[in-house]
């Protein structure tokens, strides 16, 4: 009866395609629950990335650009792993990831951390500072990267799919380029320059308008009433 889609792109994407009604199209973003926010970043601190992404999304790009920073104060948690879909397709997947585990494991500047549940992950994203994600997985909308930046992060991803949809102006976009060993060096050269401007004031009030919009416009009060508008149209129109 209708077709549902979590960002206007996508919904592009199957229009375009596929020729759907129209009339029968409906977008509704996906939402998030409260998030604690990170604290304001200090000149001098240590600064903390974390990406909680599945390795085929571009672990390896992160693990490139990393081996390219200088700064000592940058370190990076790596919560990737395939167990976030289950038991079998981690017994049936994750090996094939192994060697980029391993490449996380050796590297000094980063910590594997592997497989945690979202409630671990949303409990603990106010002790990071940055959000680096290198997309190189067309995301029909992107979660990891809303829920970072409702928690205040300094978010560094692509503008593949729609993720510059579900960011919006905060951000900062590197380039899509299929050419993976230059997109590691523009996110190497990305995290360094977001790095050295961590403690303006300018950055603090960006991320905090940043994380009152992700709470404001994403958040289950908003989403869940379009979603009940939505159902209570669809009924009355079956009706």
């Amino acid at each position: 009866d209708w077709y549902v889609f979590n960002s206007h792109w996508t919904y592009e994407k199957f229009r375009n395609h596929f020729g759907i009604p129209e009339d029968r199209s409906v977008v509704i973003k996906n939402g998030i629950d409260g998030i604690q926010k990170s604290a304001s970043y200090q000149k001098g601190q240590p600064i903390k990335i974390i990406h909680q992404n599945t390795p085929w999304r571009g672990l390896s790009i992160l693990l490139g650009a990393m081996q390219l920073i200088k700064n000592p104060l940058i370190t990076c948690d790596v919560y990737s792993s395939t167990e976030v879909y289950g038991k079998n397709f981690y017994e049936q997947n994750d090996h094939h990831y192994k060697g980029l585990y391993d490449q996380a494991k050796r590297l000094p500047n980063v910590n594997y951390i592997g497989y945690k549940p979202n409630s671990y992950i949303k409990d603990n994203l106010h002790k990071y500072n940055m959000y680096v994600y290198p997309s190189i997985f067309e995301e029909t909308f992107c979660i990891s990267l809303l829920e970072s930046m409702a928690a205040g992060l300094y978010c560094i991803t692509t503008n593949y799919g729609a993720l510059f949809e579900t960011g919006a102006e905060f951000p900062m976009y590197i380039p899509y380029e299929s050419n993976y060993r230059n997109l590691a060096q523009k996110f190497a050269m990305g995290i360094e320059a977001a790095a050295n401007t961590l403690h303006e004031e300018q950055i603090h009030n960006h991320l905090e308008c940043q994380s009152a919009y992700a709470q404001a416009y994403y958040g289950w009060n908003k989403i869940g009433t379009s979603w009940k508008r939505f159902i209570e149209g669809a009924v009355n129109a079956k009706k």
